[in-house]
C-alpha cells in the first residue's frame, strides 16, 4: 500500500532531496562549480523546486548550515551533571559518528563553503552566523554545567571547542591513523580542566 503524505510532509522530502544534492555537490565540485540547475536534477526535480522551497542559491546554503545545527547523532544523551562528562559524551559521540557518510559528506561542503566565505563577501555571513550559533549553544551549556569558575573565559573555552570540533576531523580525513577520533576528546578535556585541577600540589 503506497503511503499517501500529507502537503508539509511532501514538501519537507524535497527539502531533505535538494539539501543532500547540493550539499554533496558542493562538497565534490565546489560552489562555483554546482548550479542550481545540477542540485535540481542531482535530487530528481526541477530548478523550479530549489526557488520553491529556498529562493536562491544564498538561502540553500544558509539552509544546508541550518540542518546541521538541528541534526541529531541518533545516539542516545546521557543526563549531564559537569564539564567533565559533556566532554565525555561529546567525544564519544565524535568517536561514533566521525566517519558516518552523511558527517563527511558535510565536512566536504563545509570546506567549500567555508573557501567561498573566505573569498567573497556574499559567502562570509552565513557562514559566520552558523559558528557564532554554535559558539553560542557552547557557551550556555558550558555555563550551565560550571560548578566554580571556567578554565577561561567562555567565549574563548567555546571557540576552541569549535576549533577542535573542525581542525581534528579535517586532518582525520586526510590522515586517519596519525589523528585519530580520540584527539578531539582530549583536547576537550584539557580546555576544559580548571587550572587548580592540573596543578600539581605544593606548587
Amino acid at each position: 500500500m503506497t503511503e499517501r503524505l500529507t502537503r508539509a510532509q511532501q514538501q519537507e522530502r524535497t527539502r531533505e532531496r535538494l539539501l543532500n544534492a547540493a550539499e554533496t555537490l558542493i562538497g565534490d565540485r565546489g560552489i562555483h562549480q554546482t548550479s542550481l540547475d545540477q542540485i535540481a536534477a542531482a535530487a530528481g526535480l526541477t530548478k523550479g523546486a530549489i526557488y520553491a522551497n529556498f529562493g536562491s542559491k544564498k538561502e540553500l546554503i544558509a539552509a544546508i548550515l541550518d540542518r546541521k545545527l538541528t541534526s541529531d547523532d541518533g545516539e542516545p544523551h546521557e543526563p549531564l551533571s559537569s564539564l567533565d562528562r559533556w566532554a565525555s559524551s561529546l567525544g564519544d559521540s565524535y568517536s561514533v559518528n566521525v566517519e558516518r557518510p552523511e558527517i563527511r559528506r558535510f565536512a566536504l561542503a563545509m570546506i567549500e563553503l567555508w573557501l567561498y566565505g573566505m573569498r567573497e563577501d556574499a559567502g562570509r555571513a552565513p557562514v559566520a552566523e552558523w559558528l557564532r550559533t554554535i559558539r553560542a549553544l557552547n557557551s550556555k551549556k558550558a555555563e550551565s554545567l560550571a560548578t566554580g569558575e571556567l578554565p577561561m573565559p567562555v567565549d574563548q573555552l567555546s571557540a576552541l571547542m569549535t576549533a577542535l570540533d573542525i581542525g581534528v576531523a579535517m586532518q582525520h580525513y586526510l590522515d586517519p591513523e596519525a589523528v585519530p577520533p580520540e584527539v578531539y576528546r582530549a583536547g576537550l578535556e584539557a580546555v576544559m580542566r580548571r587550572p587548580e585541577a592540573s596543578t600539581p600540589p605544593g606548587v
